[in-house]
């Protein structure tokens, strides 16, 4: 439909195009001054190009960029609110040890840009890893509580994979599908047997591999509240997992 559209108007342009340099060639007897104009209006065709190709669409598919950006930006507002900030708080509280990253991700709400900018690029080069040297029964606890969580927000993160958008965003679909990978491990498990070594060291690979970009996604997405939205950053850092004394109120004194 689009493209017959297109194609009929393109030739009643051109019809009437022909048409108007026919009048004024043959009925106003202007011949030198058509050809003239003629030759001049075909001179400038590669510039029109030029400019429409290079400088307009440019423009163009910088704006619609921008427009689908912020459309995940919303996205990933709605995953953390939704699900992202209840999971990420599973890896916290199991992740006794790591209290180096735990101290630093603790003070980010008074991180500097370059702060922000230089963990997210460390951590682009280096994975995080959580410590996941616990007993048989919190191993059974722990993953049990992730399996259930992940089973009941399964609807809303298959929802977010439907969204083409997140082409846009690498590294947001790629911690979808490392997501919707663990959860396919875990749910074909029965945590009412004890997991073999190997197995648990397996499963500990793919938790790491969605801890770890989590944890990115989360301090990118703070950084960029924190730049456009900080009313939504204010809010974010009061309930941030990571730190124990985090407090929904708000306490100026």
């Amino acid at each position: 439909m689009k493209i017959n559209w297109k194609i009929k108007l393109g030739i009643i342009l051109l019809l009437t195009s022909i048409a108007m340099y026919c009048f004024a060639f043959f009925a106003l007897n202007e011949h030198e001054k058509v050809i003239f104009y003629l030759v001049i209006d075909f001179a400038f065709m590669p510039l029109d190009v030029l400019v429409v190709v290079l400088v307009v669409e440019g423009i163009i598919n910088k704006k619609e960029k921008e427009n689908i950006l912020e459309k995940l930006d919303m996205i990933m507002s709605v995953f953390f609110s939704e699900f992202g900030t209840e999971f990420l708080s599973k890896f916290i509280n199991i992740s006794n040890k790591n209290e180096k990253i735990n101290k630093l991700l603790k003070d980010l709400n008074v991180w500097s840009d370059k702060e922000f900018n230089n963990f997210l690029k460390n951590l682009k080069k280096t994975d995080l890893e959580i410590n996941l040297d616990l007993d048989i029964d919190q191993r059974k606890e722990f993953l049990t509580d992730l399996k259930q969580l992940l089973v009941e927000n399964r609807g809303f993160l298959i929802r977010l994979l439907e969204n083409p958008n997140l082409l846009e965003k690498d590294t947001f679909s790629n911690l979808l599908l490392a997501i919707f990978h663990l959860d396919e491990e875990l749910e074909r498990r029965d945590f009412n047997r004890d997991l073999i070594e190997s197995d648990y060291k397996h499963l500990t690979n793919d938790i790491n591999r969605v801890y770890s970009s989590l944890i990115y996604e989360w301090v990118n997405y703070l950084y960029y509240l924190k730049l456009h939205y900080p009313y939504m950053f204010s809010i974010a850092v009061r309930t941030n997992p990571f730190d124990d004394n985090a407090s929904i109120y708000v306490n100026e004194s």
